[in-house]
Parts: C-alpha cells; structure tokens; sequence
C-alpha cells in the first residue's frame, strides 16, 4: 500500500511539473526582487510570501528555483514535500511551512550557491506569486602574509633597524571574492591604502615604504576584507627598531627635604630611560665614581623604559658633588646611543659622633678602681648646641656613680666600679638633627668571688660557683676527708666524684678558688658536705612471676641506680630463722637505669631459681656509692602451685630420658640376640621334624640317678594346691620318706651333666 502511494505522489508532482511548467524568472515583472549576501561556509535564510490576498484562499503549490531549475517544492493538496538530490544531497536544505512568510534556510554554503533564487506560489484563488532573491556568497580572503624587498616571507618579526632606516614590506592576500582590500595600519593609525592586483593570478597586494621613525615603531598589522559580514583578516609584524633613550631623568624617591639631603640618611633616586630599545645599560656617577654596585635596573619591553634605582648614604664629602644617570645602548653605534641626566647634591648633615677611651691600658677594658675616661669626638655642620651622653640605652644624669659633669664632651670616673660595665654612648644636637656615636662596650674587670654557696654538688658533680671577669680559666681544688687532704687543679669550675674516692659515711670538707689572670681569688669557697644521698632508694613496685621455668622478679627501675642485687632467703631446717641462700645482680647499663623511668615503664628483671613455702626474695638499688635497703616479697600459694613440675615433664626431663633411651636399647639388644641365636639354631636343622636329643653321662651321674629311680615324684605344684592337701597318703609318704632318706645321707647336690654329644633322629 506505501509504495503504491509513494508511486502515487511521484505521478501528481510529475504531473503538476507538467501543468506548471518552469520559467524563467523576469524581475519587475514576474515580482519583486531582493538582494542578500552570505559567507561562504555559513547559513542563510530565503523568505517567501505565501499569505493569500483573498478570505478563504489556501495554498496549493510551493516552487523553489535555483536560477531555472527547481530544488523544492511541496504540494499542499497531497501534503507532499520534495527537494533536488543534487542541490540537498548532504541534507543542508530545510524548509519551515509553519512559518509565515515561509523560511528556505540553506547551510554550508558553497562557492557556487550564488545565484539567482526565486519562489512560485500558486492559491486556489488567488493569482500565481512571484519573488525574487539574488543571492551573493562572499568568499573571505586567506590570511594575509609578507614578502620583504628581497622577496623572502617574513614571519611575525622584521629588522633590526636604526631610526631613519626606510622599511620595504609587502602584503598579500590570495583569493577573495570580491576581491578585497588591502590597508596598513601601524597601531591603530592608517599608513597606506593603495592595494593592487599581483603579477600572480587571484593574488592581491599593497607594498609598504615607510621612514621609520620613533612614533611609528610600533607594530604594523595588514588587513583584508571584503564584506561587513565579518571582521577583516589581519597579519602583524613587529618592527625591532633599535632606539637609543629619548630622554633620561632624575628624580627623588626618598630621603630629600627642601631640595638637600641628609648625610648618614638612607637616600633614594630613580632614573628613568624614556623610548629606549632594547635594554640599554644604566650607569650611576657620583664625582666620576662608579656606583652601578648599589643599583638595580628593570626593563619594559611594552613601555620601552628602563628603570633603575639607586640607594646610597650620603656623606659629608657627597656635598656639591654631582650625580649623574647615564642610559647607553649598546646595540647602537657610539655616538648617537647615550643620554644623561646629572643633578648637583645639597648635603646637610647632623653632627658626625664618635667615642674613644683615653688612658686606657686594654681596649675598653679596665680593671677595677682604676680611672675611666671616655670623650665625645663631634664633627658637625652647624656645631652642636648640646652632648649627651647614654649608659645601655638611658641617658646619664647627674650626681651618683657618674659625677655632676655630663654633658661635656669628656666623661671621667675616678674609680671604676663593675656597675660601670655596659655600653656607653653619646649623641650631639644641631639645628639639622642629633646623632648617636656607635656604641662602646666597656668592661670593668675583676678577680673571682664565691657566689651563693659557694660549692654545690650537681649530680655527681662538684661546682665551684664564683663570679669573676673575665671567667676565671683555673680552679684549684682541695678536699680534707679526715685527716687525709686531697688537691686538684681544673680549667673548669667543675669536678666528677668519679675522680677521687668519696666515703659515704663521713663529712668531707671540699675547698675551691679560681684564678682568672686578673687577680687571684682572695676568699676560699668551702663548704662540708655528705654524700650519703647519692645512694639509691630502695625499689618501691616490684613483682614476683614465674616465667621461662624459673622464678623471676622484676622490678620498676629506680632512679641514679646503675644495677639491682636480688636475693633469696630461705627457711632454715629448724623453722626458726632464714638463712641467705641465693645473691646475684641484674639490670642495665647506668645510662639506662637513670632515664628508663617517667611516662613509659621499663622493668628490670632478676632470675631467682626455684622458691619454696616460706622463701622471701628481696631486690635493691644499687651504684658506686652502695645499695638500698632490700624490698622482701614472699610467693603465695598460687604462684608456687603454678610453678610446680607436671608428672609428665619429669619424664621429659634431659636425664630421666637419657636413661629410659639407655634401657630401651639394652632392651631390644637382648631380645634381637635371642632372636638370632634361635634363628641360627634352627638353621641347623635339616627337616622341621621333631627331634630326639640323647645324652650320653658319666658314670656318677648315672649311680645317682639309679639311687633315685624308685622314687615317686610328682609335678610341682602351686602354692595354692599343695596348701590344700590334694596329694593321697602314699604319695605323701614316699615323698617324706625321700626327703628323711635324702637328708640323712647328706648328699651334695647332683654333678653338673657333662653334654658328650647328641644326635637327631625322626620319631
């Protein structure tokens, strides 16, 4: 059924193109026409009228043409739509009929899509309508690019040139449609607009000559166009100009005031090279002297202006002095590539102060009690009007230990004490400013003195504690213990205990003095003191435990112990008293001992062997000066009932096993000999038959056993049997008769049966 349809359709468009033939379209005639202008490439959108003039008209018939041929219709009566395969083969062609007027839009518009567009429109009432559209697609030009006089292509950059130099570039432009335009423009000002045709086919061009000079040195771009439709093509060159400064200039930043400066203040002056390319070398003169080390310099390759700042302190010879900037580029020949600025330096300056000592014999030294005498040098312009002098940073007033003279130029103390020490100064006023001299440091020295206690004991260590300047290099020492007196000497004012043997039990008297090249101590330091202290205390948390198949006690360290005895004490046979069994040390190195204590517990651990009901175990602290007082524990129940050996471990025990492995082989040696010894046996005989085993005795033996062969004898029996009376009465006699016969004879025992060989033979 849809094919037949489709072939239906076919044959009513065939038919209406039959009934309306094409025509050509006449303009003014046929009806109005419109111009429009599109960019290759893009979009553009055809209208056409299809608003009927008369009440209750209705479209028939829609026609596009391209020139004469057809590229769209649609046929309202039939709701059938149609477009040329050539002209909309990639689907570029749509067409809006919700639309009043209606839209023909085109996309991708090629080179060859301009022409002559026109729609026919056919009512059922109303007349046939007729529009026109001339269609123009614009064809941008390439991109412009530049050839030099030599005919070489120029990429983004042409030079360098000197000012004055003449610049021959030409701009070209391949294809356009129109052609187009072709303009100079150096910045945003227009240089030249005469474009011509090239040599080359579809080439255009615009050659450039231009005296360079500093204003237009800047970029120049190229430009193409040829429609409103879109922005023009452009291309830039830069143009590298070499350019020497256009102008130098000095001016202050800081440290100026009414047009001087200040001597010994910070001053800062900027010199600025204006038009300058590239960057040139600026260079500071003050009097013909170099000052390029104090200076930095920056460069703008956008502005073309380097800057470069100067810091310097003026001095009192820096007054009228000249201070010139010179730019100076390099890349130009001398002669036409430097420009200065100079500017002549008004110093004033406040007065210029400085201390020295007189009649001193060390530099600024003194010892004690002897003169000190300072003196305030001032140059200034204009002079001072006032001096005053400052000990650490406060100004000296008058009486005291400084006198009633102050403020002149020279500060004398007759008798220096060593609160004179510290750091002296002095400052001069004028009408321009005051100014402080560097600071003095004056030092009164003096011989050593004890301090506090003289002599304290740090942690194992003796200090002699003194007070002297400079700090004393030797220190003599002298301990008395009893009637024994002991000296050292030290360059420092300390001494380990380690050195000399110290008893703990005894008061020892300890000396020191100090000598520091000024003068001898003159009052000893001494003091007695005890050493009883440096023993440890006892340990306060310990446990006992039992791991590794033995009785342990471990124990948190203690501090200033080095190591730990432990000991047991064990009952005695009497119950009456404990007895010391067993004594041993343990622990870790001293350096251990003293730290492993604080946040984490670190414990030191004793073996102790086996204990009993009744032991006691006990640990000290111990060092070099003796042991604490023992902490006792006892066991309890538990911990012995949990060390007790199981029954199965003594069997597991080394020895134990060692003899149950000796008496399994001596075992199994016995019964692997009897096994042999029969098997060989066996090997003998030759039927495994029974045998017959005939003895052959000696004469005595057979009278004994011919003695013997009346008797009756029985079987034994088992004690239970013969207890019990089973046997009759003849064979208890005959065996009671044996037995009575056998003892009066008191015979001995039967010989031993003599084996004289034997033989086998079958039953």
């Amino acid at each position: 059924m849809d094919h037949r349809m489709s072939v239906y359709q076919a044959l009513i468009h065939y038919l209406v193109l039959l009934v309306y033939p094409a025509c050509a379209f006449i303009a003014g005639v046929d009806g109005p026409l419109l111009y429009q202008e599109a960019l290759e490439g893009g979009n553009t959108t055809l209208y056409c009228d299809t608003i009927p003039t008369i009440a209750d008209d209705e479209l028939m018939l829609l026609i596009w043409y391209k020139e004469d041929d057809s590229i769209y219709s649609y046929d309202a009566r039939i709701s059938y739509e149609w477009s040329s395969v050539t002209f909309n083969r990639t689907g570029r062609l749509t067409v809006d009929l919700r639309k009043n007027p209606t839209v023909l839009s085109v996309s991708d518009l090629r080179e060859d899509d301009q022409a002559l567009y026109h729609c026919r429109v056919e009512f059922l009432l109303s007349p046939t309508r007729y529009t026109g559209i001339n269609l123009t697609v614009i064809v941008p030009p390439s991109k412009p690019f530049f050839l030099d006089e030599l005919g070489n292509k120029v990429q983004n950059k042409v030079g360098p040139y000197f000012e004055g130099d003449t610049l021959v570039l030409n701009c070209l432009v391949i294809g356009g449609r129109p052609p187009p335009r072709i303009t100079w423009y150096s910045g945003d000002v227009l240089v030249d607009a005469s474009d011509s045709e090239s040599d080359i086919p579809n080439v255009r061009q615009n050659e450039l000559y231009l005296p360079l000079m500093r204003d237009n040195a800047e970029n120049l771009s190229c430009k193409a166009t040829n429609t409103h439709l879109s922005p023009p093509v452009s291309a830039y060159v830069d143009i590298e100009l070499y350019l020497s400064a256009d102008n130098v200039s000095i001016h202050w930043i800081q440290g100026i005031q009414n047009g001087s400066l200040q001597s010994g203040k910070k001053a800062i002056v900027q010199c600025t090279a204006y038009g300058v390319y590239p960057s040139p070398e600026v260079a500071w003169w003050l009097n013909h002297k170099h000052l390029t080390q104090y200076s930095n310099q920056t460069w703008s390759h956008v502005t073309r202006t380097a800057v470069s700042r100067l810091q310097f302190i003026p001095t009192v010879a820096d007054n009228q002095a000249t201070l010139a900037c010179v730019s100076t580029n390099p890349a130009i020949p001398p002669g036409r590539n430097s420009k200065a600025d100079v500017v002549t330096l008004n110093v004033t300056y406040a007065p210029i102060v400085e201390i020295s000592t007189l009649n001193m014999s060390k530099l600024n030294e003194v010892i004690e009690n002897k003169a000190l005498q300072l003196m305030c040098e001032v140059e200034a312009n204009p002079p001072p009007d006032r001096i005053m002098w400052y000990f650490n940073g406060v100004q000296i007033k008058e009486g005291k230990i400084w006198g009633d003279d102050v403020f002149s130029n020279t500060i004398f103390i007759q008798e220096a004490k060593r609160t004179h020490t510290g750091q002296y100064t002095c400052s001069a006023r004028n009408n321009i400013g005051e100014s402080k001299a560097e600071l003095v440091n004056i030092t009164v020295l003096y011989p050593p003195e004890c301090r506090g206690l003289g002599v304290t004991l740090n942690d194992e260590t003796l200090v002699c504690n003194v007070t002297a300047l400079p700090v004393p290099n030797t220190y003599f020492w002298q301990t008395q213990i009893d009637s024994q007196v002991y000296n050292f000497t030290t360059d420092l004012p300390f001494i380990p205990l380690s050195q000399f043997t110290v008893p703990l039990t005894t008061t020892v008297n300890v000396t020191c003095k100090a000598d520091n090249g000024i003068a001898s101590q003159q009052n000893l330091c001494t003091r007695s003191m005890s050493f009883k202290h440096l023993r440890p205390e006892p340990p306060q948390q310990c446990d006992l435990a039992y791991e590794e198949e033995q009785f342990q006690i471990k124990c948190i360290p203690v501090d200033n112990a080095t190591y730990y005895e432990v000991a047991v004490w064990r009952m005695s046979k009497t119950n009456a008293s404990l007895i010391l069994d067993y004594r041993n040390s343990m622990g870790f190195g001293a350096s251990q001992a003293l730290t492993r204590h604080g946040g984490n517990i670190w414990l030191v651990r004793g073996k102790l062997g086996a204990l009993n009901h009744g032991d006691e175990a006990g640990a000290a602290a111990c060092n070099r000066y003796g042991c604490s007082t023992f902490l006792f524990l006892r066991p309890t129940e538990k911990l012995i009932s949990s060390a007790s050996i199981p029954w199965w471990k003594s069997v597991l025990d080394k020895d134990v096993g060692i003899s149950l492995g000796i008496a399994l082989l001596v075992i199994v040696f016995v019964i692997s000999t009897a096994l042999v010894v029969s098997v060989a046996r066996r090997s003998l005989k030759k039927q495994p038959v029974p045998v017959i085993q005939v003895v052959q005795i000696d004469d005595v033996t057979r009278d004994y056993l011919s003695s013997t062969r009346e008797l009756k004898m029985h079987p034994s029996c088992s004690l239970r049997s013969c207890s019990s009376n089973f046997l009759d009465e003849n064979e208890e006699k005959s065996l009671t008769n044996w037995r009575r016969e056998h003892v009066l004879r008191d015979w001995d025992p039967p010989p031993d049966v003599t084996l004289i060989r034997h033989r086998e033979s079958a039953v």
